[in-house]
């Protein structure tokens, strides 16, 4: 099962051939990250300064201890849908299909329950656009997975939204829209959240960039299906995306180039009762998937503007968080299905929002109209600590407005609280600069 994510890195992060591209970019020169050495367990570790510091015995926040690199994949889209990810299946250094098997052992194969619902959904969906579903195709040829186990995981990111029942109470007097009966079983799905934090910051350099922790569980399942794919036509890059395996949509995209872009996804909640009905109602309809979506607005689209206008006018299977940077810009769409909610943008601090302006941030709560559900995310701190957001912040505010920089950023997603218990992928990078940098923090 594969997850997409924004990806990129020099040759150092290649564990396949380099494909050409216009404006290949370059690794960010930072102090935090420095030297690349092989680890005590044989993988490839950036060491970082920024490492775990002694913390308390009681309650300590996840830290990092270095961070690794991960492998890299050129998919071809000149080749048919079918045959675009062989690659994973001839690498046996990092034996993906094995993982992607003990994810299906451990947490599907033994809960009928469980998988007739998933497989119930998928079902009346019916099949993907042709080209997804000759991807999907592929891989169940190549990894030889049931079926409708990899048709089913193609709807993941949609389906994590069902996970938080209560609605925002400052908005909704504290509502709960509760999974429907009959699809109950949802609630054992073990990919969980709430996760991920990305901030997009005017830095003082000019540039701006873009900081993204992605967090998933189950972690010993996650951190082993990352990967960097690099997206080609022709021979040469249209876009980069960091993904894990089985899954075909993207999580975070990054499109080199004078007007380029990057788009995170994160997960959002629904916010007004009938939302968890609507979703699955949604996928039942074959409403295009979100990440499925935004793969073809990253392979079709070169303008950030042209981006975000799209971005907004498409239909959504499920509420979700996307966080866009560009040459200069920044914004944060806040979505529901069929519209905007909500939009932070960069420079022009709204109600609820950091006063700042120098930066915007999103982790998986409407906090600008006071989300309490913010206040019960266990995956950093838990209840009684700082959210992601609250400790992001504070770290932030250790730099004056207009003196932020790349490694302020990246201490930033390292820091505690910010830092999950499930971050299975960073990136730091900024389109202006030609600039990026994508790695998996090693927690302890």
């Amino acid at each position: 099962f594969f997850l997409l994510f924004c990806v990129c890195g020099h040759n150092a992060f290649f564990s396949s051939s380099c494909v050409s591209a216009a404006r290949a970019p370059s690794v960010l020169p930072s102090a935090l990250i420095r030297a690349t050495h092989i680890g005590n367990d044989g993988d490839d570790v950036m060491s970082s300064s920024s490492s775990s510091k002694e913390v308390g015995k009681k309650a300590p926040p996840p830290s990092a201890h270095g961070h690794r690199l991960l492998p890299q994949y050129e998919i071809d889209l000149d080749l048919p849908p079918s045959q675009r990810y062989e690659p994973l299946f001839q690498d046996t250094a990092t034996n993906l299909n094995a993982t992607v098997w003990q994810f299906y052992r451990q947490y599907f194969e033994h809960d009928a329950v469980l998988l007739d619902v998933l497989y119930e959904i998928s079902k009346k969906r019916g099949p993907e656009n042709e080209e997804q579903q000759q991807e999907v195709d592929g891989l169940v040829e190549r990894s030889r997975l049931p079926r409708e186990f990899v048709q089913a995981v193609q709807m993941i990111y949609e389906l994590q939204t069902l996970m938080v029942p209560v609605i925002n109470g400052t908005k909704h007097h504290k509502q709960v829209d509760v999974i429907p009966e009959e699809y109950a079983a949802l609630k054992r799905i073990p990919w969980r959240g709430p996760g991920c934090t990305g901030i997009v910051a005017m830095c003082a350099d000019g540039n701006v960039y873009h900081a993204r922790n992605l967090d998933f569980s189950p972690l010993d399942i996650m951190k082993n299906l990352v990967y960097v794919a690099v997206f080609t036509r022709g021979g040469k890059e249209v876009f980069r995306s960091q993904m894990a395996a089985g899954y075909t949509s993207v999580i975070t995209a990054y499109k080199a180039g004078a007007d380029g872009f990057t788009v995170e996804r994160n997960t959002r909640f629904t916010d007004h009762l009938g939302g968890n009905e609507q979703t699955i109602q949604h996928l039942i309809s074959g409403r295009p998937l979100n990440g499925w979506s935004l793969r073809k607005i990253a392979e079709t689209h070169n303008s950030f503007d042209d981006v975000v206008k799209t971005i907004s006018d498409t239909p959504y299977c499920s509420p979700e968080y996307n966080i866009l940077s560009g040459v200069g810009k920044g914004k944060v769409l806040s979505k529901d299905p069929d519209r905007v909610a909500h939009v932070q943008t960069l420079g022009h601090p709204g109600v609820g929002e950091n006063k700042r302006g120098d930066y915007v941030i999103m982790t998986n709560f409407d906090f600008y109209w006071g989300d309490i559900r913010e206040y019960f995310d266990p995956t950093a701190g838990g209840v009684g600590k700082k959210t992601r957001r609250e400790a992001a912040e504070a770290n932030l505010a250790r730099w004056p407005v207009g003196k932020l920089t790349p490694d302020a950023l990246f201490e930033t997603i390292n820091a505690p609280y910010v830092l999950a218990k499930d971050t299975v992928f960073q990136m730091l990078t900024s389109v202006s600069a030609n600039s990026w940098n994508a790695s998996q923090p090693i927690l302890q």
